[in-house]
């Protein structure tokens, strides 16, 4: 039988067996109740009245948090809004607008890249697929770009993916591409050398971007790009010496979108072998 009673100034409601809840109606229609299991719930609550501090909730079990779309199943602070409307993640004290803070000391490559990264971008359009980074600032009409940075899927095939790297500046209200990073490592610009090669003879001792040297006649050879040159409006440069002789050169004979001949030319009659030849390209 359920009960209600006072005992030593307390009241007590008492709903009687198990699984019981003590309901609270208003004109015959149940507007709260408490159940056996000591749950709360009500119809409506008038945060208007409420007052003090809520006791410590576990972010686990909350979803929507009173904003649709945000749901958290964090059990401590992660994002912390500061006073002075900064917002950090990682810290509790952001002193930019957003601050991030971590203690990852593992480089973001390969299978660990999400996991090490601060911030990882995501793009699940496969081939082609862009996740960029873009500056603003306002110009005439309020709202230029100003430089942008973005990462292209060039290659999704299994074992064979590749992309590149660009960065994108403005200059007279259009996007320039200042510069891009090959998946071989490779800067393409303006102002990067497209290929550069020390050697003897047909001998390479270190280079970028030539795969082999051919050897033409004495003195002279072609050095072979691993890629090609869009022109044959690029610059070369470089200089020649030798151990046992005085040298003058190398001399550009010719050029070529897969390649450029390099004639050595030895001041005094000594041993082609000994000369090291240096040259350094730099084109569109």
């Amino acid at each position: 039988m359920s009960t209600i009673k006072s005992s030593d100034e307390h009241l007590t409601l008492n709903a009687d067996g198990s699984s019981k809840d003590i309901k609270f109606q208003a004109n015959g229609v149940e507007k709260a109740s408490i159940s056996s299991a000591g749950a709360f719930t009500s119809t409506t609550i008038d945060a208007t009245k409420l007052t003090g501090a809520l006791p410590a909730i576990s972010g686990a079990a909350l979803t929507g948090v009173g904003v649709a779309g945000i749901s958290s199943s964090a059990d401590a602070t992660a994002i912390t809004i500061s006073s002075a409307e900064k917002v950090g993640i990682g810290t509790t004290s952001p002193e930019g607008l957003l601050s991030l803070q971590h203690s990852n000391t593992t480089a973001p490559s390969g299978a660990n890249g999400p996991t090490a990264s601060a911030i990882q971008i995501h793009n699940t359009g496969g081939a082609n697929a862009i996740s960029a980074i873009t500056f603003t600032g306002a110009d005439h009409s309020g709202d230029g770009a100003m430089a942008s940075i973005y990462a292209k899927h060039t290659n999704v095939s299994e074992n064979s993916e590749s992309s590149a790297l660009h960065f994108l500046t403005s200059h007279n209200e259009a996007d320039v591409n200042a510069l891009e990073i090959t998946s071989d490592g490779r800067g393409l610009s303006q102002f990067t050398a497209k290929a550069w090669c020390s050697f003897n003879d047909t001998t390479i001792n270190d280079s970028h971007n030539i795969s082999s040297m051919t050897d033409i006649e004495t003195g002279m050879s072609y050095a072979n790009f691993s890629n090609n040159m869009p022109n044959t409006d690029y610059a070369v440069s470089g200089m020649a010496y030798s151990h046992y002789c005085d040298m003058h050169g190398p001399y550009i004979a010719g050029v070529e979108t897969n390649r450029v001949k390099i004639l050595s030319l030895l001041k005094t009659n000594c041993n082609y072998g000994d000369r090291t030849t240096h040259i350094v390209i730099f084109g569109d």
